[in-house]
């Protein structure tokens, strides 16, 4: 989620807060009966969506952070891939053992070992079904990512002439980076969730028909003008206060 997208849902917390203090300052001339626009009501709804864009903020750093971490890790995935494969090809094994291995790398060499579709830049023009299904085809490129590099592990074991002197390039180097892709990539598996359920719940909140915070700011506005009229300083002091849809989804 773009920090301008997140200001937007801050701001719309915030400009309701401000015309909160408008209907407040109304005093006894505000006193809809519609029970959502009370200023009690009012009040709680604010204090809601406020703890929920804190919420869905907070779970959108730790997501985009594993998400990093896991881009770092996997970095050197396929040179390291290839380097091993060289190392494996020069000691004498029959053609067909050494072309498994070389067959393993082609798989781990045929995608980037840092997907670009991690999550779409803010200017994407994708819809939201189409964002989804590039987060889905750039997490199953990691899970295999993790189990190619797995069995090329597997298949050189197997081998035990294989048993170069550079510590980088022995099997427990490898299993060692293993295990540190499979937890990166997990890592983001796990955080997927209740990041998901954050932006949900926010945008519920938010920017629900009628009963969101956008809507319900907007039938405020409504029933200010239709009690004070359009041309009364009462209505101009909310009418310019801005509220803008902004849902992930």
């Amino acid at each position: 989620m773009s920090s301008t997208s997140e200001t937007g849902h801050t701001k719309n917390v915030n400009n309701f807060l401000l015309l909160i203090n408008y209907c407040v300052g109304l005093g006894t001339k505000y006193n809809p009966t519609n029970n959502a626009l009370k200023v009690a009501n009012l009040t709680t709804q604010q204090a809601t969506c406020e703890a929920e864009v804190k919420n869905a903020s907070k779970q959108t750093k730790i997501y985009n952070t594993v998400v990093d971490e896991r881009r770092l890790a996997f970095n050197p995935l396929q040179s390291y891939a290839t380097q091993i494969v060289n190392a494996f090809s020069i000691i004498n094994l029959p053609d067909n053992t050494v072309n498994g291995a070389i067959e393993i790398n082609r798989k781990i060499q045929g995608k980037r070992a840092t997907p670009k579709n991690d999550s779409l830049p803010p200017t994407s023009t994708a819809t939201p079904a189409e964002e989804e299904d590039a987060i889905s085809a750039s997490q199953q490129s990691f899970d295999n990512y993790v189990k190619h590099f797995g069995d090329l592990i597997d298949w050189i074991e197997l081998q035990p002439t294989y048993n170069p002197n550079e510590t980088e390039l022995k099997v427990a180097a490898m299993k060692t980076y293993l295990d540190k892709i499979d937890n990166a990539n997990k890592a983001v598996i796990a955080a997927k969730v209740p990041y998901d359920n954050a932006l949900d719940s926010r945008d519920a909140v938010m920017y629900a028909d009628k009963t969101g915070l956008v809507d319900t700011a907007l039938d405020v506005k409504k029933y200010i003008k239709a009690v004070f009229k359009a041309d009364s300083p009462q209505y101009k002091q909310v009418s310019g206060i801005a509220f803008t849809r902004q849902p992930r989804r």
